[in-house]
């Protein structure tokens, strides 16, 4: 695939953070006292969803009283530290990193989560330097159902739509992304499993491993 811009999503995609987020949601209600049911349909619901998103839904279905910015705090400061000392590279990601560079790519992270996770993530991580910006959903007030943030980095690093690759492991992601006319470049995450289908239909490419990426 010969690119000259990549958006890279960030959890599941360049960082192995999917676990925490699948549980902090579940962890968040009960320290609420508030129980979950169906644990596996309400992990399945949240992740289309921003925190602020998701904020509203607490509200709204498990009549949690805390304001919306209130419970995204909380949320941010239970899983700040998976991000600024635990979670990992997915392997061959720095090598791939640096297989862009030598091709003179030029690369972002568009990401859901907080932006200061997300730089305090690359930054422990020392790839922060591959990138020109990292641009969030918070940071336009956007989700990822929407094609805003992918539209406003490729005019960010000032390439073509159609050359512009956009890396990602979720389905809606996925969705969105190819509607508006981007390649797409899924990649497998476990917690995506199930959609893995889906993704491939939609995908210029799919890789299992960031070590496929360069036979795409």
């Amino acid at each position: 695939m010969k690119i000259t811009g990549a958006i890279f999503d960030l959890d599941g995609t360049l960082l192995d953070s999917m676990p925490y987020w699948e549980s902090v949601g579940l962890r968040y209600l009960q320290e609420q006292n508030i129980q979950v049911m169906d644990a596996a349909a309400f992990a399945l619901r949240l992740k289309t969803m921003t925190l602020p998103e998701a904020a509203e839904y607490f509200r709204r279905e498990f009549g949690v009283q805390a304001a919306v910015e209130e419970i995204c705090t909380y949320i941010d400061h239970m899983i700040a530290d998976d991000y600024r000392f635990r979670a990992p590279l997915k392997e061959g990601v720095r090598e791939m990193l640096d297989a862009l560079r030598r091709q003179s790519v030029r690369m972002c992270v568009a990401s859901a989560t907080n932006h200061a996770l997300v730089e305090a993530a690359l930054k422990r991580l020392e790839v922060m330097d591959y990138f020109s910006f990292v641009l969030t959903c918070g940071d336009l007030n956007t989700s990822k159902n929407l094609p805003y943030i992918f539209d406003e980095c490729a005019r960010r690093l000032g390439t073509r739509k159609e050359s512009t690759a956009v890396f990602e492991d979720s389905l809606h992601c996925v969705v969105t992304a190819s509607r508006a006319g981007y390649p797409v470049v899924g990649v497998y995450d476990a917690s995506a499993a199930s959609e893995e289908q889906e993704i491939r239909s939609l995908s210029s490419c799919y890789i299992r491993a960031w070590k496929e990426f360069s036979v795409c």
